[in-house]
């Protein structure tokens, strides 16, 4: 009888050590998952980020049917947007913050985070990056973690991301003209029907391309219905230019009035393409050239930018563009014609 109040003395006290050792165990991974648990897996699921600083910036943006929009107002750049999304799942914790560091970082973090909140497509909030600026070596980001389980870590961390050396708060910047998309035409299979093409001061050069595929392609005057001979493999390499074409920005750098003025001006031409569902219209004026720059020669004063020309769509919002994409369209109506 002794003997078996002692074996279960014994059982009972093995049983306490263990059921200690696992609730520790147990509370310091739970502990140690509510301050570390950054990265998102699964970020198809990812319907809505919102993103706000101190100063009261903020920018939402929410994927739609039709890709990820900005304020609820326009396209979100594809790339921004791919690059948040590619942070989110492959981010780690590179090393926690030193002890005697932690104030000091509680303290930058407090004055200059940028608040990330990331919800599914339901709607329902997933989980919060506080993120703050990067560390003095450059190789890693500080940020705090708030979850709907654990709410908001006590300890910051400092982050890194596979495949990638540097600091990530560059990723999460706020203002909205550098998440709109500056995307035009993007038509990688040429479903394009029509492109007419104006020159408001040379009329005579303007034409228009109808196009239902393949060798299916007629070539006409810029106005009225009479088909023109025309060279076909130039006018197929004219169409290729469609498959992607945007702007540089929304930043002219510009006052309104004279943003006014270009806009009320007659442009040097008009593009307008049409597919089965719209009509997408852009014009194009020349940028007068910065004060004493010449063109390629070296030695003739270049009256316009050699750069960039500005562009307008039908949203009626100036923008600055790249000649090395836009001159590509500047093609007159006689060097398509057959001789």
């Amino acid at each position: 009888m002794r003997k078996t109040g002692i074996l279960l003395l014994v059982v009972l006290g093995l049983g306490a050590v263990a059921l200690y050792f696992t609730s520790t165990r147990s509370q310091s991974a739970s502990t140690l998952e509510s301050q570390t648990d950054f990265a998102i897996p699964d970020t198809a699921a990812v319907g809505k980020i919102f993103m706000a600083d101190g100063s009261g910036r903020s920018i939402t943006l929410t994927r739609t049917e039709s890709g990820w929009s900005v304020n609820g107002k326009y396209r979100a750049r594809e790339d921004a947007v791919h690059t948040l999304l590619k942070t989110f799942k492959n981010v780690y914790i590179q090393r926690p913050v030193p002890k005697e560091a932690q104030e000091e970082v509680v303290r930058q973090l407090a004055g200059a985070a940028k608040k990330v909140e990331i919800y599914d497509r339901e709607g329902n909030w997933i989980k919060t990056w506080f993120v703050g600026p990067g560390t003095m070596d450059k190789k890693g980001t500080y940020m705090v973690l708030e979850t709907p389980k654990w709410g908001r870590a006590e300890e910051p961390f400092i982050l890194d991301m596979r495949g990638f050396i540097g600091m990530l708060d560059t990723r999460f910047f706020l203002d909205e003209n550098e998440w709109r998309s500056v995307g035009v035409w993007r038509y990688p299979d040429l479903t394009i029907s029509e492109v007419k093409v104006e020159y408001p001061a040379q009329t005579e050069q303007s034409f228009r391309i109808t196009f239902d595929g393949g060798n299916d392609i007629k070539f006409f005057e810029g106005v009225g219905d009479e088909s023109l001979p025309f060279d076909s493999t130039l006018v197929k390499d004219y169409l290729l230019n469609f498959k992607l074409a945007s702007f540089e920005n929304y930043k002219t750098g510009l006052p309104e009035s004279t943003v006014d003025s270009i806009l009320a001006s007659t442009p040097f031409q008009i593009i307008t393409l049409r597919d089965q569902n719209r009509e997408t219209k852009v014009r194009l004026w020349h940028k007068v050239a910065p004060e004493g720059r010449y063109e390629e020669d070296g030695e003739t004063i270049a009256e316009f930018d050699l750069e960039y020309v500005y562009a307008a769509t039908e949203a009626g919002e100036l923008a600055r563009a790249q000649r090395f994409i836009w001159d590509k369209f500047r093609a007159p109506r006689e060097i398509f014609i057959k001789k």
